[in-house]
């Protein structure tokens, strides 16, 4: 056994990914860290595709089961049975780099670092959804802060020392969208723990994005409905949203972004543009669009003005 090494776990929450996972695995399984310091815990989330046979297929790989939905009441599930002194976190649509852990690892150079997230980017660039979730806005994302708002890190690429879900808790399971980046926040405000986030290139994890625009602006509303509730409880880490402000920047963007496309357009045959850059100004509408409305609806049902929306 190899002693100068931690132990580590490796979480995943698994619903419907039978057309990833064993991707996913594949690379879990090419990771430079030995596998006598490493455990791979997936945890199936009522799937009812062939996802569970999929991972019962890989005999190193501990597979449990969560019968609760949400990404992470799976979460918590791992963490219940996590043996490692550190748990790192991936999405079933991942794949991880060879040095993943090991990069992760590495930024905890100090006992005050809590948690490092490492960088994320595309997996594979098909059309304009993928092109502009995945390059333009580049979400999900780890955020370095700002003024107003407080740094976090997100779950699709991140690890955690054990000891701060020993003394802080689990993830807040009862919201679908932002548990990360309560946790992340939660890590700050406990005054024993910072966080870290590794150069660009460091620690990487090839994110899938979405192709469709259905799946795209559902995800857009749900992060912003999820965004109102997270500030409204926690006001002094960045602030509540309001959705006049959305409103007035689409009406802004619906002035000005088609002329920007159109420009985009003209200029695309000297530029060479690839086809999939042409219409990120129109998606920027869109964004703003279900921004503006996922924060309106969560405003009314943070009020009492209507039941909260079950996210998935």
């Amino acid at each position: 056994m190899n002693t100068d090494l931690p132990m580590l776990s490796v979480a995943i929450p698994v619903y419907n990914e039978e057309n990833e996972i064993a991707e996913l695995l594949d690379s879990l399984l090419a990771l430079n860290w030995p596998s006598d310091r490493l455990e791979i815990l997936c945890v199936d989330n009522n799937s009812t595709d062939k996802s569970l046979e999929i991972l019962r297929a890989y005999p190193t790989i501990t597979v449990l089961q969560e019968a609760t939905p949400g990404p992470y009441t799976a979460r918590n599930t791992a963490i219940r049975h996590a043996r490692g002194e550190f748990i790192a976190f991936t999405d079933a649509d991942c794949q991880v780099s060879p040095n993943w852990l090991l990069e992760l690892w590495q930024a905890f150079d100090s006992p005050q670092v809590g948690v490092v997230g490492g960088t994320l980017i595309p997996r594979a660039i098909s059309n304009s959804i993928d092109y502009f979730e995945g390059c333009v806005l580049k979400s999900p994302n780890h955020s370095h802060g700002s003024a107003r708002t407080q740094p976090y890190v997100v779950t699709a690429n991140v690890m955690y020392r054990k000891a701060i879900f020993d003394e802080l808790g689990l993830f807040d399971d009862q919201n679908f969208s932002g548990p990360d980046v309560e946790m992340s926040w939660r890590v700050l405000q406990s005054g024993r723990y910072t966080l870290k986030i590794c150069e660009e290139n460091q620690a990487v994890v090839r994110h899938r994005y979405r192709t469709r625009f259905k799946d795209f602006t559902y995800v857009l509303e749900r992060d912003a409905y999820g965004w109102f509730f997270l500030t409204s409880n926690h006001p002094h880490m960045a602030p509540v949203p309001q959705p006049i402000k959305y409103f007035v920047k689409l009406l802004l963007g619906l002035m000005v972004y088609p002329w920007i496309a159109l420009a985009r357009v003209i200029v695309a045959p000297i530029r060479r543009s690839p086809a999939w850059e042409l219409p990120q100004d129109l998606l920027r509408i869109a964004v703003l669009w279900h921004h503006f409305m996922g924060t309106w609806t969560a405003k009314l049902a943070y009020e009492g003005r209507q039941p909260p929306r079950i996210l998935r």
